[in-house]
C-alpha cells in the first residue's frame, strides 16, 4: 500500500521504477531510458508480475522490454526502455542551469498533492478532509523550498526536495518514482482544481550520482482538449542533473463541494 496511490490504486511511479530495476536485474547494465504506458491499474496490494524481453543486446546497449500483468493475465503497464555501459572515452556534461532554492533543512514540510490544491479554492471554500493511509507519502518525504531564482520561470512551476524516509540512496528507479507528480503542476498552471491520470512516465536518466535529497523542478509545457504535458528535472544538492521525466496525463476537474457533502454523508 505504500507504493500505491492515494485512492490505494497502482501508483504510476511504482510502475516505471519496477521496470527500470527488472531491466537493470536482467542485463547487468545501467539504465539509460525508459517509458511506461499505463493499460489498467490495480489495488493495493495486488501481485503484479513483471516480465523482461532482450530484444536486442549489442556490444555496449541493450534495448528491453517489459509487462507487468496481474493474476488473470491482464496486462497493467508496458514499458520500452535502454540499459548500457558508459564510455570512458565520451565526455560527460548536461546543459540544463539548476534552479537556486533554499536547502532542503530551511525548507518547510510540503503537505502533499491536496495541500497545493487547497490553495487554488475561492474564498470561503475549504479542501475536505481525504484519508491518507495509503500511499507513496508514507516512502518519501516532500519539503518545499522558497525559490530565489529560476532560469526558466513561469505558470505552474513546482519545486520540491524529495528523500526516501527509510534514508536510502535515490537510485534512477527511485527518481523515477519521485518524479510522477507533472499532473499536479499542470493544475497549477491552469489555476483549476484537477487532478492527472498518467497516461504515460518517461525518464531519461543523467549521472549516476549517489544521493539521499533530490530537487523536483516540475515544469508544465501546455494542456490541449483535457490532456496535458510537462517534465520534471531532477538535481542533487550539489547541483548534478540525475534525470529528466516527462507525462502526459489525462486531465479531470472535481467538485470540491460534491466531495465535501459526500464526506459530510
Amino acid at each position: 500500500s505504500d507504493l500505491a496511490r492515494i485512492d490505494g490504486k497502482l501508483y504510476g511511479g511504482t510502475a516505471i521504477a519496477a521496470s527500470i530495476t527488472a531491466a537493470e536485474l536482467v542485463t547487468g547494465r545501467l539504465p539509460l531510458w525508459m517509458t511506461t504506458q499505463f493499460v489498467s491499474t490495480a489495488p493495493a496490494n495486488a501481485d503484479i508480475a513483471v516480465a523482461v524481453e532482450v530484444l536486442a543486446a549489442g556490444g555496449r546497449t541493450s534495448q528491453v522490454r517489459v509487462t507487468g500483468t496481474d493474476a488473470a493475465g491482464t496486462v497493467m503497464f508496458a514499458s520500452l526502455g535502454a540499459t548500457g555501459n558508459l564510455s570512458t572515452e565520451m565526455p560527460s556534461a548536461f546543459f540544463e542551469r539548476m534552479p537556486t532554492v533554499s536547502p532542503p533543512d530551511d525548507a518547510d514540510r510540503w503537505g502533499g498533492p491536496f495541500a497545493t490544491i487547497a490553495k487554488m479554492l475561492p474564498e470561503g471554500v475549504e479542501m475536505p478532509e481525504v484519508p491518507m493511509d495509503v500511499g507513496f507519502h508514507h516512502v518519501l518525504e516532500f519539503r518545499e523550498p522558497e525559490i530565489l531564482d529560476h532560469p526558466d520561470d513561469g505558470p505552474g512551476r513546482m519545486w520540491l526536495w524529495v528523500r526516501r524516509r527509510d534514508g536510502g540512496v535515490a537510485t534512477p528507479a527511485i527518481v523515477a518514482f519521485m518524479a510522477d507528480l507533472v499532473p499536479l503542476s499542470l493544475s497549477l498552471a491552469l489555476g483549476i482544481v484537477a487532478a492527472g491520470l498518467s497516461l504515460d512516465n518517461t525518464i531519461r536518466i543523467g549521472e549516476h550520482v549517489p544521493t539521499g535529497w533530490v530537487l523536483l523542478d516540475l515544469r508544465p509545457h501546455l494542456s490541449l482538449g483535457g490532456f496535458g504535458h510537462g517534465v520534471a528535472h531532477a538535481w542533487t544538492p550539489d547541483g548534478d542533473l540525475l534525470a529528466t521525466a516527462s507525462q502526459t496525463a489525462a486531465m479531470r476537474t472535481f467538485d470540491i463541494a460534491a466531495m465535501s457533502k459526500r464526506r459530510r454523508a
